[in-house]
């Protein structure tokens, strides 16, 4: 059986977004928060759907997320009380910012 080659063009924002999403360590992302472009998904909340509601710009889901605190801006509490150095997370792009989210074990 032979794989077909995906079609980037053909991808939702949500199985783009899939693609793109990787594990990284806490002190690569170190930088982004310092810009104030680091988001931090809730563990009860998928990354990649949080992150695509994001990307395609679904303003009334967001702010429901947003209330329901299942995404917001990262915070030196939650910094302090979650990450080491070597804490890993999983991440992905959306520009101009990382929505990032804690790997669970």
């Amino acid at each position: 059986m032979t794989d077909t080659p995906v079609n980037q063009d053909q991808l939702t924002t949500k199985e783009q977004l899939n693609l793109e999403t990787a594990k990284i360590e806490w002190k690569a992302l170190e930088v982004f928060f310092a810009q104030g472009k680091l988001l931090i998904v809730d563990n009860s909340a998928d990354l990649v759907e949080v992150a695509a509601v994001i990307g395609d710009n679904q303003v009334n889901k967001l702010e429901s997320l947003i209330t329901e605190n299942k995404v917001a801006f990262a915070t030196p509490a939650w910094i302090k009380d979650n990450c080491t150095e070597s804490t890993i997370l999983w991440a992905v792009v959306v520009s101009p910012y990382v929505v990032a989210q804690l790997a669970k074990d």
